[in-house]
């Protein structure tokens, strides 16, 4: 890829657009399972592997198309300036949660996932940007303790490939328990605002 696209400036090459977008549609959409998993555990479903691949395959494609374009969205937010492909990316996250838990589309999921987005929106870019910048600076060390041993550039990228395995379920994990967390913070305030309308209405 970076041998073939040119290089549009002295920042980035239209191959470094090609990758983020390429990581932000899989970070999204490989989340899917490992949500499902996650929330079958908390809820104490039976034949939990089996309810994930069976959602997986109802309820991924929604997903992936929402990732195919939220994955455009950002990239282009941060090809522009950081900032903006940031705040959308963070604000949009929980919305794959939201549908996984549902068993919805993401389409009926977004409001609900939008506004946990917001409302917790330093807690989610806390979480993501403290852990992938843990990940980058471990996985530089693990890369430059590497190079001492081996040049091989596939040692390199299953070195990669490992770390990744092992952070990547732990981000979902954290994330899938804090909006499980949030979400029903959500509904006991919203249960409670309605308790006082109806307490005024009968005052």
């Amino acid at each position: 890829m970076y041998a073939i696209t040119p290089t549009s400036s002295q920042l980035y090459t239209y191959a470094d657009i090609y990758y983020a977008m390429i990581t932000l549609l899989f970070y999204l959409y490989a989340q899917v399972p490992y949500i499902r998993y996650i929330y079958n555990e908390h809820i104490g479903i039976e034949n939990n592997l089996r309810n994930t691949i069976y959602q997986f395959l109802v309820n991924g494609f929604t997903v992936f198309l929402f990732s195919c374009i939220i994955s455009i969205i950002a990239t282009i937010g941060f090809a522009l300036f950081l900032l903006p492909g940031l705040i959308l990316f963070t604000i949009v996250f929980p919305i794959p949660y939201i549908s996984v838990f549902d068993e919805k589309s993401v389409w009926k999921s977004y409001r609900e996932g939008i506004r946990i987005g917001k409302k917790y929106f330093f807690k989610i870019i806390l979480v993501i940007i403290g852990i992938g910048s843990i990940e980058l600076l471990f996985g530089i060390l693990v890369t430059f303790q590497l190079f001492n041993i081996t040049s091989s550039f596939a040692a390199q990228i299953v070195t990669q490939m490992v770390l990744n395995l092992l952070v990547f379920p732990f981000i979902v994990m954290l994330m899938s328990s804090n909006i499980l967390k949030w979400r029903e913070e959500q509904e006991v305030l919203n249960f409670g605002n309605e308790e006082e309308a109806k307490d005024e209405m009968a005052g």
